[in-house]
């Protein structure tokens, strides 16, 4: 007979000699790639590698801490990097619609903003002093006298010409002069005397009008000539001023950036400007709604064609950037163009450029989330072309999503050097690897994080390490070595393998967590056994209710289950429920009849599509075992019908197929099955039995529900063989093992489930082909002889029915045919 478990197997515990150490308090944190050499390696391959499309994708389950681990080794390696570049954009004065982008070192794109908003303020102040000083005022007077002086003199002239010819120049309209007929007194005639004038007197008179008319347009044009003199004059004496203010500023400028080529352009052509636009400078306090910006602080703004748009200001000192984008929208990765509505007009300007997150990254390492920008309409395809163009194009989504186009600004690209990381599970990159070609191309390094790693005296160690990370970073506690192998048992339980660690990083943190609030309820200064316990216990209260239903329903006997006495094709077969972030282990009885068939197996499940596929090759992994064994000889003539007692929803996986296959047997037989046993695993056609998952679960559930029926001594649960490996079961299963009241059995083929199931041998062919008397698959075979012998009989029957139904046909007479 087969013995059970024993204790030590059930859990492999921590051997506090591994942990050197009282605390992790002292513990140097672990920031290096805990279990991750592989990925590791891919990291700093990518990189290492100057060529295009060697960015990196990093691709595990969500938890694991991948972008904790890459962004601490990037920002390592960052520090140690050149600052990149500063970019700024300034007016295009020949065509403000294309903004020029210019490229500066680290730190000096702020600092020449700064310097020409400086040099604004300056310039302000200086020159409307020197417009409102005296020099200024006495030239401009100077100048303006003189053309007072000609117009007056021209006019005077006129007047006395006139008047000798008997017409008096007048003022007609506010800008206009003319003549008029003058009477004996010198002044203009009036209408009334005009009128009785002689003919020959009003003809003289209008001869002489016409001819001081002429004299005046004359007159006239030289005063317009003299005019446009002045205000050429005035322009000048203007821009003498203002070159007096203007070039020195700008020398010291121009000193100061003399090894920027595209600093002293733009220093060049902004001289020039200004001084063809005096009037924003001279009316800045009039115009300063309209034109000027007014900072933050308070502070005054040059008007937009003067201001600088500093978009990537990088800090020298500070290395490389190393950028996580946790939104990355087509704007957020790309940077966009803002507009503004004034008085009811949608407008833009250069100033209102606003970079994205790969300017913010551009000569470092920028993160992303795989799922979230592929979530994103245009973000994809945007940063694809961008990272195959290298530079950064400003594009609208307006523009692309429109058939009409919107004038808008085309800012100069800025060129793209950078180190992309996505972030993904695997699900993500295998269906981009499927569907999208480029990927490849643009993404041509990949780092795999592993689930688990080896859980060695060494790697133990390193564990402790990385929560004492955790720990510190979290500013929690301090663990003892208790609490760190705790830990690491649980973390053992997590990865379903006593030989394995989980390096689900999220996991273990939150745990630690929990376990830090319940150190500080109990006024503790350090971490122990007992709070990770309390941790994991009010979890499992938190996510325990669909569980405690479940339970109640087999203790008020709403949910059929018996874990005592025997019964003919009844298993008690065991599953995992999953909800959410909660899953546990629950028995669900299986039942199996058998009649005389045509070899068949029903597998109920499927019939009304509650079965998944995965279940439904089990069933017929049953009938293949079946015939292999039994029907060699001649055909089975059985049929059987599999079903999950009280399943009312879907039911998948193979792990209840050893089950069902004791069940089959146990009907085919006439046998009955102990119920005091729960059973789980799978089955291959030769009867061998194949591991499963969620042994814990699974026998902590069956577990769970004997103790509601009473614990005998008698109740066990069988499992297969390869997963006696995977056991971290919790200390009540442990207890009531090591009490004598629950047990564990491993098998490795169906024969041994069948004789624990069945408490009879399961029986060894003999050379004659028969098993011995008294065991189970004699009795199996017997039972299939009887159905076979029922065949032979059915077949004699229906011979001798068809003999008498040819007999007859010779005998019946024939009707006669009359014509």
């Amino acid at each position: 007979m087969m013995k059970p478990l024993l204790l030590s197997q059930l859990y492999s515990p921590t051997r506090l000699k591994n942990l050197p150490f009282r605390n992790t308090k002292r513990l140097k944190p672990m920031t290096d790639f805990l279990g991750q050499e592989r990925a590791r390696e891919s990291v700093e391959m990518a990189v290492a590698m100057p060529h295009d499309g060697y960015n990196l994708f990093a691709i595990g389950s969500n938890g694991l801490g991948k972008r904790t681990m890459i962004r601490r080794y990037l920002d390592g390696l960052a520090k140690s990097m050149p600052a990149p570049s500063d970019w700024i954009y300034v007016n295009n004065f020949l065509d403000p619609r294309y903004p020029e982008a210019i490229e500066l070192p680290a730190g000096m794109g702020k600092s020449f903003r700064a310097d020409m908003h400086k040099l604004w303020r300056q310039l302000a102040d200086r020159i409307l002093n020197a417009f409102e000083g005296d020099r200024y005022q006495e030239r401009r007077d100077s100048l303006k006298l003189q053309i007072t002086r000609a117009q007056q003199d021209a006019l005077a002239q006129l007047t006395r010409i006139g008047e000798k010819q008997g017409v008096k120049l007048i003022l007609r309209t506010p800008g206009g002069y003319g003549f008029s007929p003058m009477d004996a007194a010198g002044e203009a005639m009036t209408e009334d005397a005009h009128s009785k004038l002689s003919s020959e007197q009003r003809a003289r008179i209008k001869v002489s009008i016409t001819e001081m008319e002429k004299r005046l347009g004359k007159v006239a044009r030289k005063l317009d000539q003299a005019e446009e003199r002045h205000r050429e004059q005035i322009d000048k004496l203007n821009d003498e001023v203002a070159r007096a203010v203007l070039e020195p500023l700008l020398a010291k400028l121009q000193q100061r950036y003399a090894e920027h080529p595209r600093l002293l352009d733009y220093l060049k052509t902004y001289k020039a400007d200004l001084l063809s636009h005096l009037e924003l400078v001279l009316n800045a306090e009039e115009n300063q709604d309209a034109t000027v910006s007014v900072g933050q602080a308070g502070e005054q703004l040059p008007p937009v064609r003067y201001q600088v748009n500093a978009v990537v200001s990088n800090d020298p000192k500070a290395g490389a950037p190393v950028i996580y984008e946790d939104l990355p929208t087509h704007y957020n990765l790309l940077g966009h163009v803002e507009q503004v509505t004034y008085m009811g007009t949608v407008a833009t300007d250069f100033t209102l450029i606003r970079p994205g997150a790969l300017h913010m990254a551009n000569g470092g390492f920028l993160l992303i989330e795989a799922e979230q920008v592929l979530e994103h309409p245009y973000a994809w395809q945007s940063l694809k072309r961008s990272l195959r163009a290298k530079n950064l194009k400003l594009s609208s989504l307006e523009q692309m999503l429109t058939l009409t186009g919107t004038v808008s600004l085309e800012p100069d690209p800025i060129s793209l050097n950078l180190k992309l990381v996505l972030l993904g599970d695997r699900e993500t990159f295998y269906l981009l690897q499927e569907f999208d070609p480029e990927l490849e191309t643009v993404f041509k390094m990949r780092a795999d994080f592993e689930s688990e790693m080896p859980r060695t005296p060494e790697s133990e160690l390193a564990y402790a390490h990385f929560l004492a990370d955790i720990a510190n970073r979290e500013s929690l506690l301090p663990l003892d070595r208790s609490g760190v192998a705790r830990l690491i048992e649980e973390s053992a339980r997590t990865a379903d393998d006593q030989n394995l660690l989980s390096l689900h990083a999220r996991g273990v943190a939150d745990l630690l967590r929990e376990s830090n609030y319940w150190a500080m309820q109990a006024k503790a200064e350090i971490i122990a056994s007992e709070h990770i316990t309390h941790a994991l216990q009010g979890r499992e209260r938190r996510h325990d209710r669909i569980r405690r239903l479940y339970l109640e329903e087999i203790e008020m006997g709403s949910q059929l289950f018996s874990c005592s006495g025997s019964v003919i094709g009844q298993v008690n077969g065991l599953t995992v429920v999953s909800y959410g972030d909660a899953s546990f282990g629950l028995p669900s009885r299986i039942s199996v009849t058998a009649h005389y068939g045509n070899g068949e197996i029903t597998d109920i499940e499927r019939d009304v599509e509650l079965g998944g596929a995965i279940h439904s090759k089990g069933v017929m992994i049953l009938t293949s075992y079946l015939k292999a064994r039994f029907g060699a000889e001649h055909p089975l003539r059985f049929a059987a019908n599999i079903a999950f007692e009280q399943s009312y929803s879907g039911v998948d996986g193979d792990s209840a197929s050893l089950g069902e296959l004791c069940g089959l047997l146990s009907a085919v037989a006439r046998l009955p099955v102990k119920q005091s046993f729960g059973i789980t695993g799978s089955v291959n056609q030769f009867g061998d039995v194949q591991p499963i998952g969620g042994v814990n679960e699974k026998i902590e559930g069956y577990f769970a529900a004997c103790q509601i029926k009473g614990l005998t001594g008698e109740q066990a649960v069988i499992i297969p063989v390869q997963n006696v490996r995977h056991l971290m079961l919790r200390d009540d299963v442990r207890a009531a093992v090591a009490a004598g009241q629950f047990r564990i059995y491993a098998v490795s083929r169906v024969e041994e489930a069948i004789e624990l199931l069945l408490g009879l041998p399961a029986g060894v062919v003999d050379a004659e082909g028969e098993y011995p008397d008294g065991s189970v698959f004699a009795a199996v075979s017997e039972r299939f002889a009887v159905w076979h012998d029922a065949e032979k009989d059915d077949d004699k029957d229906d011979d001798k029915v068809e003999e008498k139904d040819e007999a007859a046909a010779a005998v019946k007479p024939t009707k006669s045919v009359v014509n």
